[in-house]
C-alpha cells in the first residue's frame, strides 16, 4: 500500500486580480511505496483536488473509480469551492516518488453570490490503487406522486 508522504502548494500570489482568466500553480507531492507495490509494479491514480477553503474545511466523501474518482464535500458551514484537478497514473517503480503537478487556476473568478476578500487555497490528494474499490452511483429518476 503506498503513503502519500507530503502534498505541498508551490508559490502561490500573495495579489490576485478580479477577473484574471488563468493562474498557474505547481503542486509538489512525495509518495512512499511498500516493497510489495514495488515487486508487483502497482499502479495508481493520483487525484489532486484543489479547493478554496470557506470556514472549516469541508469533510472529504471519496467515491473510488479508478481513473472516474469523484470527491465530495460534507460542510459543517460555508461550503468549500473546488478550483481545479488533476489526476496522474504512476507506477510504483522506486521507494520514493517526488514529482511536481501543475495546475491551471482561475483564480480571479468569483462564486455568484459569495463575498471574497482572500482565497484560501488547500490541495487534498488521494491515491486510487489499481487493484481496491470501484464506486459509482447511478443517473437520478424523478417520479411524480399521485394522490
Amino acid at each position: 500500500m503506498a503513503k502519500i508522504k507530503s502534498v505541498l502548494l508551490g508559490a502561490i500570489p500573495e495579489i490576485i486580480n478580479v477577473g484574471d482568466e488563468v493562474t498557474d500553480i505547481i503542486v509538489h507531492t512525495k509518495i512512499e511505496f511498500h516493497p510489495l507495490d514495488i515487486s508487483l509494479q502497482m499502479e495508481y491514480q493520483l487525484f489532486l483536488f484543489v479547493y478554496d477553503i470557506n470556514g472549516e474545511i469541508d469533510i472529504p466523501v471519496i467515491i473510488g473509480n479508478w481513473n472516474e474518482t469523484q470527491v465530495y464535500g460534507v460542510s459543517n458551514d460555508r461550503n468549500d469551492h473546488l478550483l481545479g484537478k488533476v489526476n496522474i497514473l504512476i507506477t510504483a517503480e522506486n521507494n520514493q516518488l517526488d514529482f511536481e503537478t501543475p495546475i491551471a487556476l482561475k483564480l480571479g473568478n468569483l462564486e455568484e453570490g459569495d463575498s471574497y476578500f482572500s482565497r484560501k487555497l488547500e490541495v487534498f490528494a488521494t491515491l486510487i490503487p489499481a487493484i481496491g474499490r470501484a464506486s459509482a452511483w447511478s443517473d437520478s429518476f424523478e417520479a411524480n406522486l399521485i394522490f
